[in-house]
């Protein structure tokens, strides 16, 4: 595996990381902070800057990898990105991951947040073991 593969990887765990740290509220979280904010240092060190288009209009001309259209019947210009799975990724500049996003409209946005969905979106989260392997990778940067 490359360099550029790796810290892809690191870049793309550490924002699902914050994502789930955001939803988070437990007596460890000020720790996965601590060992997040080491991983997002190493990460910016090594010029890497990562982005979360959700909310962003849609253009089928965007450097995104589209899993779902929740809006199939929408036309072009209502859609949005409702969800990012996984984001973009620069390094120096220069785009090396695309994101993965689902799209839809305004309303399927809004209906994204319903408990139902975030049930799904927790089901779907870090687990706990990724949570300690990556605090442990944290404390060797």
């Amino acid at each position: 595996m490359t360099e550029k593969a790796d810290i892809k990887e690191l870049a793309t765990a550490a924002w699902r990381l914050e994502r789930w740290l955001n939803q988070l509220n437990t007596d460890r979280k000020m720790a996965a902070k601590s060992a997040l904010r080491s991983i997002k240092k190493y990460i910016a060190d090594s010029g890497v800057e990562i982005k979360d288009p959700t909310g962003a209009k849609f253009d089928p001309g965007l450097a995104v990898e589209v899993v779902n259209n929740e809006a199939e019947d929408a036309h072009e210009e209502e859609l949005i990105i409702t969800e990012t799975l996984a984001p973009y990724i620069y390094q120096d500049g220069k785009l090396i991951q695309y994101a993965r996003v689902i799209i839809g409209t305004k309303d399927h946005q809004d209906s994204a947040a319903r408990p139902e969905k975030k049930a799904e979106a927790e089901e779907s989260a870090i687990g706990e073991d990724k949570i300690e392997r990556i605090m442990e990778y944290a404390k060797i940067l």
